[in-house]
C-alpha cells in the first residue's frame, strides 16, 4: 500500500499539524474543487494537447462550473439566506465562503473567457468556424431547426411512460410549439 504525506511526517511535525486548529489543518470543499476547474483549465492552454482536445477541456471546465454554481453555490446561499450558523471545517460561514467563490470564480472566468478567445483563433486558422445565429444563412437555419424537431426534441420533451403517471405526453403539439418558436 501507498504511503501517505501525513505517515511520512517526522513526529516533531506530526504533533505540531495535531495542534493546528482544524480551520488550519483543512482546505475549503468549495475553494479546493475551484482549484480543481483551474487544473481542468490548464489543460486547455496546454499546447501539449491536439487543439481540439483544449477545446473539449474548456469544454469541461465551464460544463464543472456551471455545475458547481447551480448545486454548491446554490446550496451556500440557501444556508445564508437561512440565517443557519454553520461553518464549513476550515471555519468559514456560507457568506465568507460565497465572498471567496466570487473572488476566486471571477478570475476562473476571465482566463476561461481568455483561453476560448486564443482557441477560437487557432481553430480558425485550422478552418474550423464557430459561427453564432446571426452568421447562418436561412437554409442554415431551417435545416437546424429540422434537425432539432426531429432528432433532438425527442429526447429533451418528457414522453409518457405509463397511463396515469404525470409526465406530459410529447405529441404533435410539442413539435408544433417548437416550430412556432423558430
Amino acid at each position: 500500500m501507498s504511503e501517505l504525506a501525513i505517515d511520512r511526517l517526522p513526529p516533531d511535525d506530526a504533533t505540531a499539524a495535531a495542534s493546528l486548529l482544524p480551520s488550519q489543518r483543512y482546505v475549503n470543499r468549495e475553494l479546493s474543487w475551484l482549484a480543481f476547474n483551474e487544473r481542468v483549465l490548464e489543460e486547455a492552454s496546454s499546447s501539449g494537447h491536439p487543439l481540439l482536445e483544449r477545446v473539449r477541456f474548456l469544454s469541461i471546465s465551464d460544463s464543472n462550473l456551471d455545475e458547481f454554481y447551480m448545486v454548491r453555490v446554490a446550496g451556500l446561499k440557501e444556508l445564508a439566506a437561512g440565517g443557519v450558523p454553520v461553518k464549513s471545517d476550515d471555519g468559514l460561514t456560507p457568506d465568507q465562503q460565497l465572498s471567496a467563490i466570487a473572488e476566486v470564480a471571477g478570475g476562473l472566468v476571465q482566463r476561461q473567457q481568455r483561453c476560448w478567445a486564443d482557441l477560437q483563433k487557432r481553430l480558425r486558422a485550422e478552418g474550423i468556424s464557430i459561427l453564432d445565429h446571426e452568421a447562418l444563412t436561412g437554409d442554415d437555419r431551417s435545416w437546424l431547426r429540422q434537425l432539432f424537431v426531429d432528432r433532438l426534441l425527442p429526447v429533451l420533451t418528457p414522453m409518457r411512460v405509463g397511463h396515469g403517471c404525470g409526465i406530459a405526453a410529447r405529441g404533435r403539439d410539442a413539435d408544433q410549439r417548437a416550430g412556432a418558436r423558430s
